[in-house]
């Protein structure tokens, strides 16, 4: 993983996103001048900002990732969402046909849902299953039917056109698009039926002006057929643009995962196959393997590390490609300065990361896999960084110590901070993640009864995360187990 590439293609996807913000703030403007409610109003205005947020975090969090089917959970819980605000708008028009039809979207998705979760998991390169796209189409018809009943209980017609991007968005993330053109096709269908939704406000404003005939009439036909105008190029925009923005990620996402295969199987010597299913299923035996095992004490649990070290390699590299991974390592390595120990350094894309910028870096981890593979990596990419497999062999003093994701898997925990604080110059910083709990997926987080945090500021260290870290940094501000330190002058 190339940290400098993937801030690169980021800044790119950025720029991307202008015409999504430009159908947005269309969408904003429509919804506070529009003769809608206030309710409706409102509604619509937050709907408009939310679909803002959407076309710059979703294609990246759903596009950058390992397994495939991590979007359709997300699609599980984001449908609910989605109903539950068609029938806030159809509940304050009064349209009862469409409400109903709401009850009965939802008995559709819940009857589904296994299916959609059940699927098996599959090499990224792999076809979409007949399975997903019959489930896309049969989506497509209830959302259309939805919209078409809410349209015919007069709800908000800006509302709805708002709701079909979501659709929109709902079918393209099952469908995983790849092709760059489709964007324009997807643009082009949301647009019409956009322009069908609209319509039926133009029409009616016609069918009024010929009844009552009055001079203003005319004014008022205009207006509506030019909002009907304005609504279709808003949803071509944000559709067209964030489905681009999703096909890119994805896109990106492909040439990530072909460079890993090829770079594991140069090193295991295993087909892309074998790597490939290794690599899908690597998180879950990690853990049951854990709990068959259930390693006590330090040396056991070190053992059992070094032992399971090709599937902690890959469980590593799984992780890594994610968007949100990738955002969290840019803030890190941004606090990097002069000599930087990358302490349980895992697959080593963090180390090589430092290295590549220039600091001088030590890598540290148990013996196997993924330390060899630090080091062939490393030596392949002609990096200066040095791999350690004993703590007792660090050369200190440190300028800073980076110990991501690794806390809460060391039972003795106050040799190791005392390690870290001869280890640092004085001023120098730590940087560590602590104990989150336990989850299904990482049943090997080790609880040391305190908290490691308080432990550190007693012996020697002082809180600096908040001067350290700024706003511009939410990924290390959000994270609650995250800790910025610093040595406190002998």
């Amino acid at each position: 993983m190339n940290y400098e590439e993937q801030k690169s293609f980021l800044k790119r996807q950025r720029w991307r996103l202008v015409p999504s913000v430009a159908g947005c703030a269309v969408l904003l403007a429509l919804a506070i001048a529009g003769p809608q409610n206030i309710a409706e109003s409102v509604l619509a205005d937050a709907l408009a900002v939310a679909l803002a947020w959407v076309a710059y975090y979703l294609p990246q969090y759903l596009g950058l990732d390992a397994d495939p089917w991590r979007r359709l959970y997300w699609l599980s819980r984001a449908r609910w969402v989605a109903l539950f605000l068609f029938a806030i708008a159809s509940l304050l028009a009064g349209a009862k046909f469409a409400l109903a039809a709401t009850v009965l979207a939802a008995l559709l998705h819940l009857s589904v849902l296994r299916i959609l979760l059940k699927l098996e998991r599959q090499d990224l390169r792999d076809p979409i299953p007949v399975r997903l796209t019959v489930l896309a189409l049969l989506y497509g018809a209830s959302d259309f039917a939805l919209l078409w009943l809410a349209r015919r209980g007069r709800v908000s017609p800006l509302f709805l056109s708002e709701l079909l991007l979501c659709f929109v968005f709902f079918f393209a993330v099952i469908v995983r698009p790849r092709l760059a053109v489709l964007a324009a096709v997807f643009g082009a269908a949301a647009s019409c039926l956009a322009f069908f939704l609209t319509a039926a406000t133009a029409g009616e404003v016609h069918r009024v002006a010929d009844t009552v005939n009055a001079p203003g009439s005319v004014g008022a036909v205009e207006i509506g057929e030019l909002v009907c105008v304005i609504t279709s190029v808003a949803v071509f925009l944000w559709t067209t643009s964030t489905i681009y923005l999703l096909i890119k990620a994805n896109q990106h996402n492909l040439a990530n995962y072909d460079d890993l295969l090829e770079n594991l199987q140069q090193f295991l010597g295993e087909s892309r196959e074998a790597v490939a299913n290794i690599l899908l299923m690597s998180v879950p035996m990690l853990a049951d393997n854990w709990r068959r095992a259930q390693p006590q004490g330090q040396e056991a649990v070190a053992t059992w590390y070094s032992a399971n070290a090709r599937l902690y390699l890959l469980a590593n590299c799984q992780h890594h490609l994610l968007y949100r991974h990738m955002m969290y390592t840019f803030s890190l390595l941004n606090i990097g300065r002069g000599r930087v120990l990358d302490y349980g350094g895992g697959n080593g894309d963090f180390s090589r990361a430092l290295a590549r910028r220039g600091f001088e870096t030590t890598y540290l981890d148990v013996p196997g896999d993924a330390a060899r593979y630090v080091k062939w990596r490393a030596e392949k990419e002609g990096l200066p960084l040095k791999v350690v497999l004993d703590k007792n062999a660090l050369e200190g003093p440190y300028d800073v110590i980076f110990c991501l994701d690794v806390v809460e898997h060391l039972v003795d925990l106050p040799p190791v901070f005392e390690h870290f604080r001869k280890l640092l110059k004085p001023g120098g910083k730590l940087l560590a993640t602590y104990y989150n709990g336990i989850t299904s997926s990482a049943p090997m987080h080790i609880d040391p009864g305190y908290d490691a945090k308080d432990f550190l500021l007693s012996h020697g260290f002082r809180d600096v995360k908040s001067t350290v870290v700024s706003l511009f940094s939410p990924e290390l501000m959000q994270k609650n187990h995250f800790m910025i330190l610093e040595k406190e002058d002998a």
